[in-house]
Parts: C-alpha cells; sequence; structure tokens
C-alpha cells in the first residue's frame, strides 16, 4: 500500500500526437498505450465497439437496454457516444426514453499531455429517486455543480433528503461496477493508470474507498480530518452560522462535505481545488485520511 503517489516531473511521450490507429501499431507491443484521439479517427461501428467496453452490460440489461446495439426496450438509441474525430475527448450518456436531456449515466474522458487519459466526468444517478435543482441557481444560472455559484434552497432540499453536494438525484450505487469496468477499458487500451480531479470531499472519499491515490491533496485531507476533530478549527466553525454548518456534521463524510462546499476551509486558509488523483489499473491503493468513516 502506498499513501503518496511520486509522479515523474517530465514523462516521455509513447504515443504518436496524431495520425489514425494502424495494424502495425496493434500488432506491436500490447504494452504501448492507446489514445482515444487515435480510436475517435476510426470509423463509427469501430469506435462503438471499442467504447462499448466501457459499460457494465449487467447494468444496462437491468434498465432494459441491448449492451450490444444500445437500444431500450423499445428498440429506441439510449446511450448517446460523442466521440469526434481530430479530437482527443469522449462523452457516453444512458438515458430513458423521451429524457436524452436527463441521462442517468454519463462518462466524459479525455487525452491529457502525459500520455494518460482523465476521467472528468462521472454521473451515476438514480432515475426513479425524487431530482433537486442545485444545478442551477435562482435565476437559471448554472452553479457548475456548485463550483460558480450556489443554489442555497435547493441545496438545503437535497442535504436534508441525504445526498451530497454536486449532486442532483440519488447516487445509482453503482460506483464500485464501473469503476471496475473502467479498470476492464484501460487495460484493453494499454493504459496502466487514470486520472481524475474530485468534485467535492465526499466524491474523493469515494474515490479513496474504489482504490485511488492522490497525485494532490492527500496532506490537505489529512489535515482536514485532524481539523474536524473536537477542539480543531474546522470543528469550531462548526457554529450553526448556516445550516450547513451544524456541530454533529463533524462524523460523517456528507456532513463534512456539505460544510466544506459552504466554505468552511477558509479557517484553514484553504479551498477546495487542485486536487488530484490516480488509479493503477487492478490495483487498490489503501488510501484512507477518514479512518472508520460513515458516510
Amino acid at each position: 500500500m502506498f499513501q503518496y503517489l511520486r509522479v515523474k516531473r517530465q514523462i516521455e511521450k509513447v504515443v504518436p500526437d496524431t495520425g489514425a490507429l494502424t495494424q502495425e501499431q496493434l500488432t506491436q507491443d500490447p504494452g504501448i498505450p492507446i489514445t482515444l484521439r487515435q480510436i475517435n479517427a476510426l470509423p463509427e461501428n469501430a469506435k462503438k465497439r471499442v467504447y462499448r467496453s466501457l459499460l457494465p452490460p449487467e447494468l444496462l440489461g437491468f434498465y432494459g437496454i441491448d449492451p450490444i446495439t444500445w437500444n431500450g426496450a423499445n428498440g429506441e438509441p439510449a446511450v448517446q457516444m460523442v466521440a469526434e474525430a481530430q479530437t482527443g475527448s469522449l462523452k457516453i450518456s444512458v438515458a430513458r426514453q423521451g429524457e436524452p436531456e436527463d441521462p442517468f449515466i454519463c462518462i466524459e474522458l479525455s487525452d491529457n499531455s502525459f500520455n494518460g487519459i482523465d476521467l472528468n466526468l462521472l454521473l451515476l444517478n438514480d432515475p426513479d429517486s425524487p431530482s433537486f435543482h442545485t444545478e442551477v441557481d435562482e435565476a437559471g444560472r448554472p452553479t457548475l455543480f456548485g463550483t460558480a455559484r450556489r443554489n442555497l434552497t435547493e441545496e438545503l432540499r437535497a442535504m436534508q433528503a441525504g445526498l451530497a453536494p454536486a449532486q442532483v438525484r440519488k447516487s445509482l450505487g453503482a460506483s464500485r461496477l464501473v469503476l471496475q469496468q473502467l479498470d476492464v477499458f484501460f487495460s484493453i487500451l494499454g493504459h496502466r493508470a487514470y486520472f481524475l480531479e474530485p468534485l467535492t470531499y465526499a466524491s474523493a472519499w469515494v474515490f479513496e474507498r474504489r482504490g485511488f491515490a492522490y497525485v494532490r491533496g492527500h496532506k490537505l485531507m489529512d489535515d482536514i480530518h485532524k481539523e474536524f476533530q473536537p477542539g480543531g478549527k474546522l470543528n469550531q466553525a462548526l457554529d450553526c452560522s448556516t445550516p450547513f454548518r451544524m456541530p454533529e456534521q463533524w462524523n460523517t463524510v456528507r456532513g463534512r462535505a456539505w460544510a466544506i462546499q459552504d466554505g468552511i476551509l477558509e479557517v484553514l486558509d484553504e479551498k477546495w481545488d487542485k486536487f488530484r488523483m490516480v488509479k493503477q489499473v487492478g490495483r487498490h491503493a489503501g488510501v484512507e485520511t477518514f479512518p472508520g468513516a460513515v458516510y
């Protein structure tokens, strides 16, 4: 196990920046990674064959979606794939019939500048649960998951319903299954690791449980845990000054996350940013910054 992951300051390029995927490249060393840009240069059906491996078949089947055709029970497409040629990005979203603008599964990936791939968005919502409009403020402007602006009324309703910051619905409860499938996908592409930036304290905790380590932010996570203990600066700042800063919030992941969403890290002269995490394919890092946590 390891707590802090050391990465090279400069990583040598091992994949071409441009150019289509060729048979020669496929028959060379299978350990050489393939980029999303190279896959996106393939014909549409070829891309679909590769990207099909991102979605767990049993999860699609549970919602009546054919894991091969991506069609719903009515025969209409239920999965949308955006993988444009000349780009190194991918978006796959899954929605119910008649609700394409309200996907309950969404995965966004992109090539990064170090021959790796970033997981930019992982959305797993229970489509049968109530929705809370935390994604827009009272004027209808996007909140960017609460990072640009906030909708305090909807956030309070969401918190009282048991949600964490940035959630608009209850979780689908499939993060383990989907992240295991991502490990399979990246091993197919020859990538030994992939990266993400956790949006909230709660999501960082979930990714820890799923085997991720910190490239940046581990020390601050340790400091957060320390200062939320009785007598700590964050614990003392749970002063009932807002509904998101109640005294009992220190001892749960969700309670801490809402306090951090409310800006409580200011007492440490910190804010929630610049976090970066990495998952090694096939390995669990064993990181635990909130020992014995209750969600």
